[in-house]
């Protein structure tokens, strides 16, 4: 493990950048599966409809795959994107799908005696919903949300494929350099372990809190 030792700075700082994409990956998804979550769950019929194609589309599609779509896509329509952009901007799209379908189901899991509760106090469609629907909603999400950030952590390992240096990129390029093979990605899975783990531990405490309560 000698090999992992001297390279470990290097591999650290493109951890770094892992980090990062993962952090872009995590927040934009989150956000935008959130709206197009709600959005499936109090929207009319055609909304429904068409953010329903999308989940089914891009959830039936592999990461990789979207992610070439938009490294090649995106000079295609004008946008000169760095590769790292490109790579964030597919992996967004794709958990964002996760998100919606995880926020949808939530929202609906909220018993209409609760909704029906509020509009009897006078409650308007927009305070129910901020007041009843996603607060009790986001409690039913958030243990199935973490566990799809721990997902989205270790995807960004993808981004590697069309260049971007990041952990995986980096792993490779050591490797190259020295031939461990086996020392080198045993490091790298560590990290990984490492960065994910705290939130798998996240996840089960979540799973067991809203359990039992």
């Amino acid at each position: 493990m000698d090999v992992a030792f001297l390279n470990l700075n290097y591999l650290l700082r493109a951890t770094v950048v892992t980090l990062e994409i993962a952090a872009a990956t995590v927040v934009f998804s989150f956000l935008l599966g959130t709206l197009l979550g709600v959005f499936a769950a109090l929207g009319g019929s055609f909304v429904r409809a068409v953010l329903a194609v999308y989940v089914y589309i891009v959830r039936g599609v592999p990461v990789l795959v979207l992610i070439f779509i938009a490294f090649f896509g995106l000079p295609r329509m004008g946008i000169d994107a760095p590769n790292y952009v490109a790579a964030t901007i597919a992996l967004v799209m794709y958990f964002a799908a996760f998100v919606a379908d995880i926020v949808r189901g939530a929202i609906a899991a909220v018993p209409r005696t609760t909704v029906e509760a509020g509009m009897a106090i006078g409650l308007r469609k927009s305070q129910i919903l901020l007041q009843i629907q996603l607060p009790l909603g986001m409690r039913l999400a958030l243990p199935p949300l973490v566990t799809t950030a721990s997902i989205a952590v270790k995807s960004t390992s993808y981004a590697s494929i069309v260049g971007v240096w990041e952990l995986t990129y980096a792993s490779r390029e050591v490797v190259e350099r020295t031939l461990a093979a086996f020392e080198i990605f045993f490091a790298v899975m560590l990290i990984y372990f490492c960065i994910c783990y705290p939130i798998s531990l996240g996840a089960s405490y979540l799973q067991r809190r809203f359990q039992t309560n």
